[in-house]
């Protein structure tokens, strides 16, 4: 039940992880996402630990029960040696009972054949004593007394006779004796026989016995080698399922720093856009105030001049009044004409200056404050493109600051680029924002036509083409003034030429 709430578990993971893939278009999303994803992943981690400690209680028991099948099989060896030995020994007691079968058999030999001596000279004694009998009894004593010739001869017939009694008797006793002692050794070797049958009998006693211990001993190992491979398989299906979270915690985490990567560029994009804004409403500001001052100087100067107008125009009424009433002559009336229209003459010079002027001044406020048009002052001093280039890379290396506006101390990528145009003398306008320079210049269609000198425009960012394919640009805080990166090393807006 517990594997499959954690397979269930770890395929939600997957799907959840899976819909995380598509990166949001707004922040919020992704703020939401990524806060998801790390909940997810620390779900995940809890998980791990969770597999892992089960694991390792599994781990545990394996190794407990390695211990008791080591035990085990210390067991059946020994008993399998237990076995041996008294295998072993029943062969012995066989070999002994077959010896000892082997001298009843010979001693048995022995005693009929004792017998058989006895049994014949107990016939040849019964037949001695019958022919005595049979052929008179005491009778034939006597006569074999009687036909002595001497006592010498009588006695040692009687001698003889006693003689050859005695043997027959000791020699009936001796053969019962060889009887007795033969019958006596079958005895002792049949009993010899039967107490190693009984010692044989104990030993297969002793022998099934261990022969059932062994199989008990076994039945065992069976049952804990069972129990040990449901373990294994069990601690083997919890590494399976600890490393499928871990494969997916690593790809959580990947989407996590994916996610926070997109943060970090909106953030970055938020801040140049905020720049950017904060500059174009300086810029804006500047121009304002710019075209106010100007307004306000064309204003004076017009009333400077209507007020010079004015007082020339009551001058010229005064002297003409006093012509007419003092009447002059002729000649002193052309002095006075020549007077008076000198006068005119100069009056309507002033005029005419004050005008042009005011006007002239007017136009260039005019042209000053739309430097920021679509074409923008361009200087006509013929700087180059190669000396453009060459005079920005002296600047690779100093440090960059935002909003700063020195080359050597610190400086923006607006800041840069307008700073060494001027200082080239390819442009003689005034400052203007990395969005400002994308309506400046003269276009240029594409990277291909771009030449050495040339601005290339990007979203909150702006630099010079080298002419080769790299731009020498004002690169950031970590970097500062930089000349290793491609042209094309993000999206081209706009590229403009000044030269």
């Amino acid at each position: 039940m517990k594997k499959r709430v954690v397979c269930a578990f770890l395929g939600l993971v997957m799907m959840v992880s899976q819909s995380f893939t598509v990166f949001a278009d707004t922040e919020s999303d992704i703020r939401q996402q990524k806060a998801q994803a790390e909940s997810q992943l620390s779900q995940t981690n809890d998980t791990i630990a969770s597999l892992s400690e089960q694991q390792q209680q599994i781990q545990s028991e394996i190794n407990a029960m390695d211990a008791d099948m080591v035990d085990l099989m210390i067991q059946i060896d020994a008993t399998k040696t237990d076995i041996a030995s008294t295998e072993d020994g029943i062969a012995q007691k066989e070999a002994d009972i077959t010896e000892k079968e082997g001298e009843i058999e010979t001693t048995a030999g022995q005693l009929q054949d004792a017998e058989a001596d006895r049994d014949k000279q107990y016939a040849d004694m019964k037949k001695r004593i019958q022919y005595i009998y049979e052929n008179g009894g005491n009778e034939a004593w006597l006569n074999m007394l009687s036909g002595a010739d001497s006592i010498t001869s009588l006695l040692n017939k009687v001698e003889y006779a006693q003689n050859m009694h005695d043997y027959d008797r000791k020699q009936l006793e001796a053969f019962k004796e060889v009887v007795q002692q033969v019958s006596d050794l079958k005895a002792d070797l049949e009993n010899q026989k039967a107490d190693l049958e009984t010692q044989k009998s104990d030993l297969e006693t002793q022998k099934a016995s261990l022969e059932s211990q062994q199989a008990d001993l076994q039945s065992q190992q069976a049952d804990l080698q069972a129990q040990m491979d449901e373990k294994k398989a069990t601690s083997s299906d919890y590494e399976a399922q600890i490393a499928t979270a871990q494969q997916q915690a690593n790809e959580i985490s990947n989407l996590i720093s994916q996610q926070q990567a997109q943060l970090d560029q909106i953030a970055e994009e938020k801040r140049q856009a905020e720049e950017e804004a904060a500059r174009q409403a300086a810029a804006e500001e500047a121009a304002r105030q710019e075209a106010a001052a100007e307004e306000a100087a064309r204003q004076q100067a017009a009333a400077e001049e209507a007020s010079r107008q004015q007082a020339a125009a009551a001058s010229s009424t005064s002297t003409s009044s006093g012509n007419s009433s003092t009447s002059q002559s002729s000649g002193n009336n052309s002095t006075t004409n020549n007077s008076n229209a000198a006068t005119g003459s100069s009056t309507a010079s002033s005029g005419s200056t004050s005008t042009n002027n005011s006007t002239a001044s007017s136009g260039s406020s005019s042209d000053k404050s739309s430097s920021t048009g679509s074409s923008g002052p361009v200087n006509s001093s013929g700087a180059s493109g190669s000396s453009i280039v060459a005079y920005a890379d002296q600047f690779v290396g100093n440090p960059y600051v935002w909003g700063g506006n020195s080359l050597t101390n610190g400086i923006d990528c607006s800041h840069f680029v307008y700073q060494v145009l001027k200082n080239t003398g390819a442009y003689s306008g005034g400052y203007t924002t990395s969005a400002g320079w994308r309506s400046l210049g003269t276009a240029v269609s594409s990277l291909s036509e771009a030449r050495a000198g040339d601005v290339i425009c990007y979203s909150g960012h702006v630099a010079i083409y080298d002419g080769n394919g790299g731009i020498v640009e004002a690169k950031g805080t970590k970097w500062g003034i930089t000349h290793d990166r491609s042209a094309n090393c993000k999206t081209i807006l706009a590229i403009r030429r000044f030269t």
